[in-house]
């Protein structure tokens, strides 16, 4: 999820050390408004309008995250509109059917083998390039339809660029066995970020790697460490090694448990990195967002989670044979059998996922909005006086609205 704040920048020429902001600065604000009506009506009206509806409810989200933040007595405005994203789904599917069918068509006419063979290749790689085309004139559209005090953002640079410098990165990574993958990281962040402006002010970026480095040695060890575990894990089951077996095995859960766990510390590090390495004109960012409040957040949302698949397991067992716990296989083929028990099988599947889906953005997505937001630090606000609007003037958006088609909107 975007968080609804001024975007990230910093200048380029000076460190986060030699640039130190002072202690004074205004905090953005997350005010507490109602969200679970919104959630509900838009799921509501989502499943019963059969999708077209979640163009209108990803921006009545958008619009309460930021008209929910606030920046010294000031709320950000989204000024996009349902209308806006739905055309920009229908052009971006002009976009991708064309593409689809080249392929298709590839695959066809080029033999039994080589046909699918070429035809793989092509869709493995055009695909993903344009989504990450796609992505960045997302992020332009999301900028323009955002203003604070009356000034809007807006992003010049082109999805070629960013494609460019996502390919150049994602090679050397590769090399790497995944080693840099926060430098990638960063290129891109520094792409999108120098391309950004408030009014007249540019962004500027120059976040050190070093804070999201150490974090991320340790999530690669843990990643390697998982699949040596799990081929140990493999080797010794097969040669019934019993003490080789567990020990691998508890290698292997240790590595499993601990790896979501390291992913949010490097986050949450990245993101204070980030926040603290940018600007946009003289103002500056700092953050000191905490990694045990993100893991709790993401820890208590796991709990809901199982809490409420097991009732719906409870449930379902009550209306199959008419009491919770264990019952007789025999039993559920009987009542799936039966024309009233699909119809409740497919009714509890609804059920639990719309339910799902209200905990998510109530218990997850907002809390870390609130937890991201709160955290950040702005100064030198006064700056702002003398940020002029930007000459070009705000377009009609809808050539840019690929985000919600693609799910790549926050």
């Amino acid at each position: 999820m975007h968080v609804p704040t001024i975007e990230r920048t910093r200048d380029a020429a000076q460190s986060p050390r030699s640039a130190a902001p002072q202690p004074d600065g205004p905090r953005l604000e997350a005010l507490s408004a109602p969200l679970a009506w919104h959630v509900v009506k838009g799921i509501a009206l989502t499943i019963i309008t059969l999708g077209i509806y979640r163009f209108w409810y990803r921006t009545a989200l958008r619009r309460y995250y930021w008209n929910n933040t606030r920046l010294a007595g000031d709320r950000f405005e989204y000024t996009g509109t349902g209308k806006e994203l739905f055309i920009g789904f229908l052009i971006a599917i002009a976009i991708v059917i064309p593409i689809y069918l080249i392929v298709t068509l590839v695959g066809l006419v080029g033999g039994a083998v080589f046909g699918p063979v070429v035809a793989s290749i092509l869709g493995a790689l055009i695909m993903p390039a344009v989504v990450q085309v796609l992505s960045y004139r997302a992020r332009r559209y999301r900028l323009l339809r955002t203003r604070y005090r009356g000034l809007r953002f807006h992003q010049t640079g082109t999805g070629i660029g960013y494609l460019m410098r996502t390919l150049k990165w994602l090679i050397l990574t590769g090399l790497t066995l995944g080693i840099i993958y926060p430098y990638l990281r960063r290129a891109l962040e520094r792409y999108k970020i120098e391309h950004t402006w408030y009014g007249s002010a540019r962004g500027s970026f120059s976040a050190p790697v070093k804070p999201m480095m150490k974090m991320w040695l340790l999530m690669w060890g843990l990643v390697v460490g998982a699949m040596i575990a799990g081929s140990m894990v493999s080797v010794a089951a097969a040669m019934g090694s019993g003490g080789g077996f567990f020990g691998a095995l508890v290698g292997l859960i240790v590595s499993v448990v601990l790896l979501p766990i390291v992913w949010q510390a490097f986050r949450v590090r990245e993101f204070r990195a980030f926040v603290g390495g940018t600007k946009i004109g003289d103002i500056s960012l700092s953050s000191d967002l905490r990694t045990g409040s993100v893991i709790w957040v993401w820890i208590s949302y796991y709990l809901m989670l199982t809490v409420l698949l097991v009732g719906g397991f409870m449930l379902a067992s009550y209306l199959a044979v008419g009491r919770m716990g264990y019952f007789d296989p025999e039993d559920v083929r009987d009542f799936i059998a039966a024309g009233h028990g699909q119809v409740a099988i497919v009714t509890g599947i609804v059920a639990v996922g719309v339910a799902s889906a209200i905990v998510t953005e109530l218990f997850l997505r907002r809390r870390l909005w609130a937890l991201r937001a709160r955290s950040i630090t702005v100064y030198n606000l006064a700056s702002l006086d003398q940020v002029l609007q930007s000459a070009a003037q705000e377009t009609g958006g809808v050539g840019e609205a690929f985000d919600s088609g693609f799910d790549i909107a926050g």
